[in-house]
């Protein structure tokens, strides 16, 4: 039999529970405990702690089942590893997350209840969707991707001004697609807002809030690309001192020292990178063999071509691997021609 005191005890843990799970349910995207969350995995992301970012980001997940949020970041971290370590044994765990992401929010939209964080998290996944569609040769539905992007993340600014860290995601779109479509450029309806995507991405490093580490990575590929390389220089020197081993910023500072010629520095970058690809748990042979690579270059170019011919020798042993990658292939078939060069230069 259950005494006074019992039922008050039960009564007290059932209305304890019932506010409990009343919080938890009521937990919104402007909530401390998202934002420790975003950080968190963010911090995670830049210091190359990738799987616990995953981890920390699949939080959001447990938070909000039905909205993009917590699948977006955790595909945009698995892209980030992807492409900075060149491995893409990843891709179909990627496709699965971008696609819920974007699965989640067309669901929202559908029922009319989009918000601006759904229009920036949606807008995101079906960019990066985009981005992965055009780095493996299908440009077409890569530009319609893009294009589809461009509209949810105006919309996000639409239904919340100060949302600026959507310009990253904007900034990004105006100035790519510009770039890609150039050869245009003389056609009335074709313009070069190339600087325009840099300034957005500038006032998403000024004012964003999640995005201003990722915007300032951002901005380093935009500047090599552009070959703006005193702008780019002068960013990867300022982040590299935080992340000395960052991948992402080790590629494209051993590409502007080679397209600038500076040829030694390219060397030191490229060595300092092979052995952070090999020693890091994200390894995969095609990082090596693009890296080995562009140090077998930096060598020629440097007229070391003793040194070039040991990277070409170690590239070449990748040969069996070719057969099932064809980006290693690719490598090898480099190193075959740079390797005809040398022998002309010692003839």
């Amino acid at each position: 039999m259950f005494n006074n005191k019992k039922i008050i005890l039960i009564f007290l843990i059932l209305t304890l529970l019932l506010l409990w799970g009343q919080a938890w349910g009521e937990v919104s995207m402007d909530s401390k405990e998202v934002e420790q969350i975003i950080f968190q995995g963010l911090d995670y992301l830049h210091q190359e702690e990738v799987f616990r970012a995953v981890d920390e980001f699949k939080k959001l997940i447990d938070f909000f089942p039905n909205d993009p949020i917590g699948y977006f970041y955790v595909a945009a971290s698995l892209q980030t590893m992807m492409d900075d370590y060149r491995n893409y044994t990843y891709q179909d765990e990627f496709n699965k997350y971008m696609d819920l992401a974007i699965e989640k929010g067309e669901e929202k939209k559908k029922k009319g209840n989009l918000t601006a964080y759904d229009c920036l998290y949606l807008g995101g996944a079906i960019g990066y969707r985009g981005i992965n569609e055009a780095l493996t040769g299908d440009w077409y539905h890569g530009f319609i991707d893009g294009l589809r992007a461009k509209g949810y993340l105006e919309k996000a600014l639409k239904l919340n001004p100060e949302f600026y860290d959507v310009y990253f995601g904007l900034g990004g779109y105006h100035f790519w697609k510009s770039l890609k479509t150039r050869i245009f450029w003389w056609l009335p309806f074709a313009k070069d807002n190339r600087q325009m995507g840099i300034n957005m991405i500038k006032l998403a490093i000024e004012k964003g809030k999640y995005s201003r580490e990722d915007a300032k990575l951002a901005l380093v590929r935009i500047y090599v690309e552009n070959k703006e390389y005193e702008n780019a220089f002068a960013m990867i020197n300022q982040l590299i001192k935080s992340q000395p081993n960052k991948p992402f910023l080790l590629w494209f500072l051993g590409r502007a020292q080679m397209e600038t010629k500076m040829y030694a520095g390219a060397i030191n970058t490229y060595q300092t990178m092979l052995k952070t690809l090999i020693a890091s748990p994200y390894y995969h042979p095609e990082g090596e063999v693009e890296c080995r690579y562009n140090l077998a270059l930096a060598y020629f170019e440097n007229k070391n071509f003793e040194d070039s011919q040991k990277q070409i020798d170690a590239i070449l042993a990748f040969k069996e691997k070719s057969q099932e990658n064809k980006n290693i292939k690719h490598f090898i078939e480099d190193a075959k021609g740079l390797r005809k060069k040398i022998k002309k230069h010692a003839s």
